[in-house]
């Protein structure tokens, strides 16, 4: 059973750090748009890639503590 809760809580907190960092994207690129600054575009990609790497980083340590990994992460069998 606590193997099951330490994976369920890295497997939520990897959804809620992505919807966070999905957040603080979408924000970079919106300022990028009003204010016409390109710099913020180069901040909104910076924070695309660190959301997605966190992401994956929580759910595969999520996976070791019996979790499944979502599709996109899956190996296939051939």
């Amino acid at each position: 059973m606590k193997r099951f809760v330490i994976g369920f809580s890295l497997a939520l907190s990897a959804w809620v750090c992505a919807g966070i960092y999905l957040i603080l994207t979408a924000q970079a690129l919106g300022k990028a748009v009003t204010q016409g600054n390109a710099a913020f575009l180069g901040d909104a990609a910076f924070l695309l890639v660190l959301g997605v790497v966190s992401w994956a980083v929580l759910l595969y340590l999520g996976s070791l503590f019996g979790i499944r990994r979502p599709r996109l992460m899956r190996k296939k069998n051939r």
